[in-house]
């Protein structure tokens, strides 16, 4: 499956639409922010997004003509439009508001708002009629071109990661030495030379504190493999 995560890292994020099969997707990356409206961080490559003409930086102020006052809620609105509709999308832009009209498409792989590369989700059965906690609260670091977000128990099982270890892999600078050492979205880190990792916070420590190559293990596919980082 390919693709990467863009369609989210969103700021105190409690929980997220339990999973659906054609839940709308536009391609943003979104975050709360201490004003009103919520901050695109970045626009995902031929996405409805970036078609319609948002940017990174912009401030979503409404969704379908709903008052936008945060990511949870935007990440709803957006999963719960119906695939092929074209709703009006408010932003802020140079101190100036501008609408634009951005049509829904269905997620080309989802629980609910992420759009990862990893494992096969066929198998994964919720019930649709609650919300399940998938990631917890807005807790997102980059470090050696790695950026990545905490993880409930439930998305720790499903990825096959122990018990209270590991952090998920949102996206890799292709640039970077770990894209270069095939370091991929939907990865789980669980340790770095041997050190068991929890958090993006340990991770962020754990990589600052290097100065010469080391060893990442991570879960891929529910299987654990070593990926060797060049400093």
């Amino acid at each position: 499956m390919k693709g990467t995560i863009l369609a989210f890292v969103m700021a105190f994020l409690t929980a997220v639409p339990a999973i659906a099969q054609d839940t709308g997707w536009i391609g943003t990356s979104i975050a709360d922010q201490p004003d009103r409206g919520v901050l695109i961080r970045s626009v995902e490559a031929n996405s409805p997004a970036e078609r319609a003409g948002l940017k990174a930086n912009d401030i979503i102020l409404q969704y379908n003509k709903e008052e936008v006052v945060g990511a949870r809620q935007l990440s709803r609105l957006v999963g719960e439009t119906p695939v092929g509709r074209s709703v009006d999308v408010t932003v802020r832009r140079d101190n100036r508001d501008q609408t634009f009209k951005v049509t829904a498409e269905k997620a080309p792989f989802s629980i609910g708002p992420l759009h990862i590369e990893g494992p096969d989700l066929s198998n994964l059965h919720l019930n649709t009629n609650r919300s399940v906690a998938l990631v917890n609260t807005s807790v997102s670091m980059s470090q050696d071109g790695i950026r990545a977000d905490s993880l409930t128990p439930q998305l720790r099982e499903f990825f096959g990661a122990r018990n209270g270890e590991g952090v998920l892999v949102a996206s890799v600078d292709a640039n970077s030495q770990a894209g270069k050492s095939d370091l991929k979205a939907g990865d789980v880190i669980i340790a770095v030379d041997g050190r068991s990792i929890s958090s993006p916070q340990d991770l962020n420590r754990e990589l600052r504190s290097r100065t010469s190559a080391y060893t990442l293990k991570v879960v891929r596919n529910k299987l654990e493999r070593d990926i060797r980082i060049e400093k």
